[in-house]
This record gives structure tokens, C-alpha cells and sequence, in this order.
């Protein structure tokens, strides 16, 4: 076999050196240390995936309603009470004890007679205004206070510092309250709607039941001489 010489071998480097230098040329070798930016770009995209991370979600909030406006519910304001009748007289028995109370009410004022038909009785004098009744005997020891409900008058009697209650109805003429006086003598009656009569007549010798009285003549005879009877009604007025 014949041997190359030193020539030949010179000719093949020389042409090995010249086609890297054109493949360098048109960029068809790339080696570590002459990459571009985009080659670097290019490389490193084809390595890794870009790494995507989700928007976190909104915080959840949760907001009570509000609670609903306070019912600003008024209560009712109470009925007024019933107006008295221009003239009218209420007449019954007490609810407890002896007592028998008779009020008469003539416009805004009232008068009103108590008594046992023996010996404890009582004048007072006062108001009606709206409904009610406040009266007092003229020393203060007796008082009556009432309310209308209805027709009927309930209300409360403070007598030698006890109180009684009472409710009474209307008691129209010829019942009522009746007040007679002469030759030293005082008598008070309450006639009921049913013709039964209470009273207590006063004089020096001390006090009884009272004599019984006819309306329609409006006297008695005591000891012999007449005393005359009045009805009582709201604006009386007691000496």
C-alpha cells in the first residue's frame, strides 16, 4: 500500500478548516460560547415551561341584614269615661257594711248624702268633671271618690277611716236624694228605684231612723210640726 505523504494530509486539514468556518459562517454550528441572545430565548423555551399561577379569589364576605326597624306600636290611648247626664242621681247600697250612698251630679258639681238609717250619716259636696266624682264632708273626715262606667257609678267611700266600695246604678225621680230641715231638726232620705227608703233625722236629742216621706208632698210631721223636704241635686249646697 502507498503511503500519504505530508502534503496530502496538509491539503485535507486545510479543507477541514475552511468548511467550519463556512458552516460557522451561515450559522449552522453553534457552540457554548458564541449563542445570541435569541438562541438563548429559544433554548430556554424549549426547556421550560413558563410556570401560570391563577388570580386568587376575591374574599368572601358575608353581611348580616340589617334587622328590620322597630315596630313603633303606640298603645291606644284609653277611651275617655262617659260624660254624666246634665242631672242625674246614682242610689244603692254600699258593697259592704250598713252604708247606703246616693250621689246626685248636676253639670261639673256634686253632692251626696251616706247613711246607715240609724245613726251614722254624712253630707259632702265636690266635683263631677269627665266621669268622676271627688267630694268631701265639710270637716274632710268623709270622702267619696266614683268614676261612670256605663251607667254605672263604681268608686270607693272613706268613712271614720274605713273605706267601703260601692257600685250604683241610676235612680230616676221620684228616687233620689232628699233633705229636709226645720225646728231644729235635719233629716236626710235615699229613696232606691225599688221604693225602699234609708234616712236619718237629727236634732238635740240625738239622731233616728227617719220618718218615712211621700215624695209627691214633699214633708214629714215631727213632734207635731211639718218639715219640709227638698231633693238634693248636684249644685246643693249643705250649712
Amino acid at each position: 500500500m502507498a503511503q500519504r505523504g505530508p502534503l496530502v494530509t496538509a491539503v485535507v486539514v486545510v479543507a477541514g478548516l475552511v468548511g467550519l468556518m463556512a458552516a460557522n459562517a451561515s450559522g449552522g454550528l453553534v457552540t457554548a460560547g458564541n449563542t445570541t441572545p435569541d438562541q438563548e430565548k429559544v433554548a430556554a423555551t424549549g426547556t421550560t415551561e413558563p410556570t401560570t399561577t391563577e388570580p386568587a379569589a376575591p374574599p368572601v364576605t358575608t353581611t348580616e341584614p340589617p334587622p328590620p326597624p322597630a315596630s313603633s306600636t303606640t298603645e291606644p290611648p284609653a277611651p275617655p269615661n262617659p260624660a254624666f247626664p246634665p242631672d242625674a242621681v246614682y242610689a244603692g247600697p254600699a258593697a259592704e257594711g250598713p252604708l247606703t250612698v246616693a250621689v246626685a251630679v248636676q253639670g261639673d258639681e256634686a253632692a251626696a248624702y251616706l247613711c246607715d238609717g240609724a245613726n251614722v250619716e254624712s253630707w259632702l259636696k265636690g266635683s263631677a268633671v269627665e266621669g268622676t266624682v271627688d267630694l268631701k264632708s265639710k270637716d274632710g273626715a268623709t270622702t267619696l271618690t266614683g268614676e261612670l262606667v256605663g251607667e254605672t257609678l263604681n268608686g270607693t267611700i272613706t268613712i271614720a277611716g274605713q273605706q267601703q266600695q260601692f257600685s250604683v246604678a241610676a235612680a230616676p225621680a221620684p228616687a233620689g236624694v232628699y233633705r229636709g230641715k226645720g225646728d231644729g231638726t235635719t233629716i236626710g232620705w235615699i229613696i232606691l228605684p225599688d221604693g225602699t227608703q234609708v234616712g236619718v233625722a237629727r236634732s238635740a236629742s240625738g239622731t233616728a231612723p227617719a220618718p218615712p216621706l211621700d215624695p209627691a208632698k214633699g214633708a214629714v210631721t215631727i213632734n207635731g210640726k211639718r218639715v219640709g223636704a227638698e231633693k238634693v241635686s248636684g249644685e246643693t249646697t249643705f250649712g
